[in-house]
C-alpha cells in the first residue's frame, strides 16, 4: 500500500501542471455555473452559459485526454516504468497508480462543482431550477465523461512510439462529451461509457503488461 502511494504522488509531482489547471479550470467553471444558476431568467445570462459550455467542454476533454497521453507517453521516452521496475514494484502497481492519479486530478475538477450545485439546492430550492436527482446525473455523466477520455489517452500514449500520431485521439475523444449531449444523462449512456472505459484500460494494461519497457 505505502508503495501504491508513493507511486501516486510521483505520477502527481511529475504531472504537476495538469492538477493546478485542475484546481484552476474548477474554480472558474464553479463561479461560472454559480454566477449564471443565480441569474436564471436573465435571457443574457443563459445564453453566456449555453455558449460557455462549448468550449469548456473541448478543454476539459482535451486536459484530460493529454495527462493520460503525458503518463504514458513519457513514461516510454524516458523510461520510467523500467527504472521503476528494478525497484521492489511491479508493472501492475505501476499501472494502477497512474489510473488513481488520473482519478484524483478528475475529481479535484468535480467535486467543487457538484459541491457548489449541492449548496445552491439546499439554499435556493424554490430558485434554481435543478432537482438532486438531475443533479447526480450530471455529475455520474461528468466524471463518466472525463475518465473515458483519460482512458483514451493512456491508451493512446502508450499505443504510440511518437508525439504527433498520439494527438490524433483528440478527435475521438471529443466524440465522448458528443455522445452524452446525444444520448442524455441516461443509465444506457452510464452503461456504454463504463464498458468503453473497462475496454480501454483493459486493452492499455494489455499492452503496458506485454511491452518492453
Amino acid at each position: 500500500m505505502r508503495t501504491l502511494v508513493t507511486l501516486v504522488k510521483r505520477e502527481i509531482v511529475d504531472h504537476l501542471a495538469y492538477f493546478v489547471g485542475a484546481i484552476v479550470l474548477s474554480g472558474l467553471l464553479t463561479f461560472g455555473v454559480v454566477s449564471v444558476v443565480l441569474a436564471m431568467g436573465s435571457g443574457d445570462m443563459e445564453l453566456v452559459g449555453i455558449g460557455g459550455s462549448i468550449p469548456v467542454a473541448i478543454i476539459v476533454t482535451v486536459g484530460v485526454s493529454a495527462l493520460g497521453v503525458a503518463q504514458m507517453y513519457t513514461d516510454r521516452t524516458r523510461k520510467v516504468s523500467a527504472f521503476l521496475v528494478a525497484l521492489p514494484t511491479t508493472r501492475r502497481q505501476i499501472f494502477i497508480a497512474r489510473v488513481l492519479a488520473g482519478l484524483v486530478a478528475i475529481l479535484i475538477f468535480i467535486i467543487p462543482l457538484g459541491v457548489a450545485g449541492a449548496i445552491l439546492i439546499d439554499m435556493h430550492t424554490d430558485e434554481v431550477p435543478l432537482f438532486a436527482g438531475v443533479l447526480g446525473d450530471i455529475m455520474r455523466s461528468l466524471f463518466l465523461t472525463c475518465f473515458a477520455c483519460y482512458c483514451v489517452g493512456l491508451y493512446a500514449g502508450w499505443h504510440r512510439r511518437s508525439l504527433a500520431p498520439t494527438l490524433g485521439v483528440l478527435p475521438v475523444a471529443l466524440l465522448i462529451p458528443l455522445l452524452v449531449i446525444i444520448k442524455g444523462l441516461g443509465p444506457d449512456v452510464t452503461l456504454i461509457l463504463l464498458v468503453f472505459i473497462v475496454a480501454c484500460l483493459t486493452a492499455t494494461w494489455t499492452r503496458f503488461s506485454s511491452s518492453s519497457l
